[in-house]
């Protein structure tokens, strides 16, 4: 009697035990919280109550700023923090000097906050956050959901021309964190070791090597690049998996980000390197690894997929992965020109 007893209590605790387990990790979405990461709602209350230390940007193009934005807010856009120097190929994060003008350009002083958010699930606020956090500036937040959870919170939309800041003297102090960001030769090197992870972040199609579709025109791979296909060794993780991109455009809930990463084969424990056309998209998923997940070894591929498709281009021992052949690339690109057509 004693020993069934003991067996009894044995299974209840182990029975529990499971139960913790299987709850270790939230499926709310709200209950994320991550570095510099603001709700909506703490979004208003900064600005009711503190309306001239914060300074709301959008980013996103001139034309999508015009149509909608949050009233306040400023217009930021990828060439405004992007490479000003001439290369054979673009798509690079500026300078220290590039940084600190946009800064000042924003209005930005001492004691200020940049309050960032995009039209997409702040993949793109996520990018100029990344790149701030490179040259060591830190004063920002992110606003989870961005201008589509703002919105149906009911902060107010508006449309027309951005304001014009004025503009400071800013200093950005010259520090740069290089561990954020892995180059060339690394991501190469990458390709052999068994403890590195390379994680493809675009979309299906660029990953796998496929024509597509875009503004009526039929395209071999994406502007900017050089050649189609993607890295060899690469597991391909779409930026958007990680985000609610068909709802509130929120970070997803920890339970299913956990999910989903170890579905993929992504181990916390490796070194891992992000890789998208520009080191956009991967911003996003850095985000998330970095300061959602907190993943110690998390590096962005700056360079991404235009810098190793052009060195490729121009020297045959750089490799790229071609999944889709010549003949079946051939044929899909065909087959969506009928489609155009007809």
């Amino acid at each position: 009697m004693i020993n069934r007893c003991l067996l009894f209590i044995l299974l209840t605790l182990t029975a529990c035990q499971s139960s913790i387990e299987v709850e270790e990790y939230s499926s709310n979405k709200a209950d994320i919280q991550a570095y510099n990461l603001i709700e909506p709602i703490e979004l208003e209350q900064l600005l009711e109550e503190r309306e001239s230390d914060y300074i709301l940007v959008q980013v996103s193009t001139k034309k999508k700023f015009e149509k909608q934005h949050l009233e306040g807010a400023l217009n930021v856009w990828r060439p405004d923090y992007g490479s000003k120097v001439k290369e054979p190929y673009g798509g690079l994060m500026g300078n220290h000097e590039e940084i600190q003008s946009l800064l000042q350009n924003l209005g930005y002083q001492k004691g200020k906050t940049l309050l960032l958010y995009d039209l997409k699930a702040n993949v793109d606020a996520c990018r100029l956050a990344w790149v701030l956090s490179y040259y060591g500036f830190e004063n920002y937040k992110i606003i989870n959901g961005g201008f589509t959870a703002c919105v149906a919170e009911g902060m107010r939309e508006v449309s027309g021309k951005s304001e014009e800041a004025v503009k400071t003297n800013f200093q950005l102090k010259p520090l740069t964190h290089r561990t954020m960001s892995a180059d060339f030769e690394e991501v190469r090197s990458s390709i052999l070791d068994t403890n590195t992870l390379l994680i493809d972040t675009r979309e299906d199609y660029e990953f796998l090597g496929q024509p597509f579709v875009k503004d009526g025109q039929v395209y071999s791979f994406k502007k900017g690049a050089f050649s189609r296909g993607s890295i060899p060794g690469a597991i391909h993780l779409n930026w958007s998996t990680l985000a609610d991109l068909s709802g509130d455009h929120r970070i997803k809930a920890e339970k299913n980000l956990r999910h989903d990463l170890k579905e993929k084969g992504v181990d916390p424990e490796k070194n891992i390197i992000l890789y998208c056309q520009s080191g956009s998209r991967t911003s996003h998923t850095y985000y998330v690894l970095k300061h959602v997940l907190d993943y110690p070894n998390v590096k962005n591929y700056d360079g991404s997929w235009i810098e190793w498709s052009y060195k490729n281009n121009v020297d045959s021992l750089v490799p790229i992965n071609l999944l889709t052949s010549k003949d079946d690339h051939d044929r899909m690109y065909k087959t969506l020109e009928l489609e155009l057509k007809n």
